[in-house]
């Protein structure tokens, strides 16, 4: 798997007044994270969720976005390794769901990187229905 070194966004601007957001970036509140695609807003499930899929970022008010139709949440991104601290099972998120690794040689056969393994919590994990094993 190719790791890609995160994106840190180094704006320090916030917009406060509502604004028409461009698709496919990231807007963080003092609330949450959402990410904004065709006019519509997706609430990220945690910061872990956000970093997963390397948006660009920028900083705003909740009155910034109000306008934006909140549609239901995003979790991690396709190809991400996800360890439950709950139960230390090791998932592949793949086609927006979790695919429990049952077994060390899957990580061979796909070219998974155990180092880029995130620790997540059960809630986290839980956001992402149950698929077939690997």
């Amino acid at each position: 798997m190719l790791k890609r070194k995160p994106k840190r966004n180094t704006q320090t601007a916030l917009i406060s007044q509502p604004t028409n957001f461009p698709s496919g970036i990231a807007v963080k509140t003092d609330k949450a994270t959402y990410w904004i695609k065709d006019g519509k807003r997706y609430k990220l499930i945690s910061d872990r969720a956000a970093n997963s899929w390397l948006f660009t970022t920028i900083n705003a008010t909740e009155s910034a976005i109000s306008d934006i139709k909140l549609v239901g949440k995003l979790g991690f991104r396709d190809g991400t390794l996800i360890k439950n601290i709950a139960d230390g099972k090791i998932y592949l998120i793949s086609q927006n769901k979790r695919r429990h690794v049952v077994s060390p040689d899957i990580f061979i056969q796909y070219g998974l990187d155990r180092s880029s393994v995130l620790e997540v919590s059960d809630l986290e994990v839980n956001m992402h229905d149950l698929g077939e094993n690997l």
